[in-house]
């Protein structure tokens, strides 16, 4: 957890040597001669000033209306949350240099060209910062501002950090275009060291989280699952069906042996698109996927399907939703499953993904799961903790049902879901590599198979499962 220290250990802020001038304007009650007393911004700049982090100019003026630039900003962020790595600035840089990466580091921005570093950022710049700097989501309630709905923006405004202004005209705005000036910026240092930004908020690795209130709240207890002599999870609470998950990479599946060894259902990659931050982006088809529909359906398993989604935008996520889409018409009558956006975050600052606002990526997923639905399909989509609490807004896809992904005995999620993979190394007849196990707590409707339900024989293997099209090449 980043540590917020005394004002007395920062380093001084904007500091200029005071002048007979200041001194003299400190005699009448205030330490600069233009910042009187009843100003707004009075008690933060002297409750700085008095400890020593804030001075003025050499003609005794504060000048509060002055920008601030990304060089003054970066020192004054990572000072107010007690970073002490700063590394020593080598001949002929900018002073400001060794900011930068620390800035970085702390997530304050994504990427940074320090021949910025004497421009001014806007008030939407240091607000990022500022809510990136105290381990802030950018997942937030409704905005209080008719001109910004950054998620970021309206976090810091429900913390008290950052206001904006309640204007004649009854409407409050944040101006988030307008540069950041000396006296916004230090009343917003000063709040970042001295309120409690965390009072009723969850920790969750590097983050901070609200519970969301419209979100229900898990259902499942610890005593509710346990192992049986296979290795696997079994639920007292109620019902729920085994079920696996699989991509073209677990190559050929004798998908009979799969049905006889107590598995319920399938849920089948169509396709994916590529996530690295250097590469195309391409949507992908899985050219497994009609022969593991084909031979699941015939081995009289349910189904469902999913596609591995790396949306950044929402026309992205529409294309991804209608090849998935396109790909389960012939198996309609079929699916008895949801069919899934599987949205992941893979490849960390090298991932397309890398920076994205968890507003865009959850626009993306709720787009896709509703192509999903008016196309007559049960929608669905998958996350794990990480995407789940700080990628996705959950308040916003609650029509929408969740299956959960994390690899335990118990399932962790403060949030309750409908479908858990709990193993990527489940070991299932008729497949020569672990795969994804999955636990389904919802009856679907037409499903063909319930729970601790097995042929009570081995079925004669079929010579070839049957045909719902031709067989055609599919493009890699």
């Amino acid at each position: 957890m980043k540590k917020r220290i005394a004002v007395l250990l920062l380093a001084a802020f904007l500091a200029v040597t005071l002048s007979p001038a200041a001194m003299a304007a400190e005699d009448r009650g205030s330490p600069f001669a233009d910042l009187p007393m009843d100003h707004w911004s009075f008690p933060y700049v002297y409750d700085l000033y008095s400890e020593g982090v804030v001075g003025g100019y050499p003609d005794g003026t504060f000048q509060r209306q002055n920008n601030v630039t990304w060089g003054e900003t970066f020192k004054l962020i990572l000072g107010a949350i007690g970073e002490e790595e700063i590394p020593e600035r080598e001949l002929g840089q900018h002073w400001a240099f060794p900011y930068v990466q620390p800035a970085i580091s702390n997530r304050l921005l994504y990427s940074f060209d320090d021949a910025y570093l004497d421009a001014c950022p806007t008030r939407l710049d240091v607000a990022r910062m500022t809510a990136r700097a105290l381990d802030l989501t950018d997942i937030s309630g409704e905005s209080p501002y008719e001109d910004c709905d950054d998620g970021y923006v309206v976090e810091l405004y429900e913390k008290g950090i950052m206001d904006g202004t309640l204007e004649g005209d009854g409407v409050r705005r944040f101006h988030p275009d307008q540069l950041i000036t000396r006296e916004e910026i230090a009343a917003v240092v000063w709040r970042m060291m001295n309120v409690d930004v965390t009072a009723g908020m969850l920790r969750y690795n590097n983050y901070w989280l609200d519970v969301l209130d419209t979100v229900p709240l898990t259902t499942f207890t610890g005593e509710q699952f346990s192992r049986d002599d296979k290795g696997r999870l079994v639920y007292s609470g109620g019902y729920f069906t085994r079920g696996i998950d699989v991509s073209g990479h677990k190559g050929e599946i004798d998908w009979q042996a799969v049905a006889y060894d107590g598995i319920d259902f399938a849920i089948i990659r169509a396709g994916n698109r590529l996530y690295g931050r250097d590469g195309s982006g391409a949507l992908c088809e899985d050219s497994w996927f009609d022969t593991y529909m084909q031979g699941a359906i015939a081995a009289g398993l349910d189904v469902g399907a999913y596609l591995f989604s790396n949306a950044i935008t929402v026309e992205e996520a529409l294309e991804e939703a209608d090849l998935l889409i396109s790909k389960l018409e012939p198996y309609r009558e079929h699916i008895t499953y949801p069919v899934v956006c599987d949205w992941e975050y893979l490849g960390g600052s090298q991932s397309r993904a890398y920076g994205v606002d968890a507003k865009v990526i959850t626009e993306c997923v709720a787009a896709f799961c509703q192509r999903v639905q008016e196309a007559g399909y049960q929608p669905m989509f998958y996350f794990n903790e990480y995407c789940g609490y700080v990628k996705f807004d959950l308040s916003k896809l609650t029509q929408y049902q969740f299956w959960f992904a994390e690899y335990a005995d118990v399932p962790a999620s403060m949030y309750n879901f409908q479908m858990w993979q709990y193993s990527s190394e489940g070991k299932v007849a008729g497949i020569s590599s672990d795969v994804d196990m999955d636990l389904c707590f919802v009856p679907y409707p037409n499903v063909t198979r319930w729970p601790g339900v097995t042929p009570e024989t081995p079925p004669e293997p079929s010579p070839e499962p049957t045909s719902y099209l031709p067989m055609e090449p599919l493009a890699p």
